[in-house]
């Protein structure tokens, strides 16, 4: 199994969605199978990266024929994978907005009017 260094292709501070992407497309570009994702050199990641990099490399990994082991996982990191994973099995929620009224406001004064009869 061949070891990445996730900092070498995305560098230490791991940001954003597409940088997850970009992460999925070079490992499918290098015809990777398997790897062990070293993340021990990583200064911070984000939720967001964190959340697109489970959706497309592990949760949905198999159905891409890659398998991944991640090693090195920082405090922060690991926090985020661990809520990620929880919320990714939860159900979501369902907003009823069956009583939602819009009000379509053009001034300031129309505003304020609005926000006294509804006190």
């Amino acid at each position: 199994m061949k070891t990445i260094d996730i900092t070498t292709i995305l560098g230490a501070e791991l940001k954003s969605r597409t940088s997850a992407r970009d992460f999925a497309t070079y490992l499918r570009n290098m015809n990777v199978t398997e790897a062990c994702v070293d993340f021990s050199r990583v200064n911070s990641v984000t939720r967001s990266f964190m959340d697109e990099f489970y959706q497309l490399l592990l949760k949905n990994g198999r159905s891409l024929d890659i398998s991944i082991v991640l090693t090195g996982m920082g405090e922060q990191a690991d926090a985020f994978l661990k809520s990620v994973e929880r919320t990714s099995v939860s159900p979501r929620r369902v907003v009823d907005n069956s009583n939602v009224r819009f009000v379509n406001l053009q001034t300031v004064e129309q505003l304020s009017e609005y926000l006294e009869s509804i006190r």
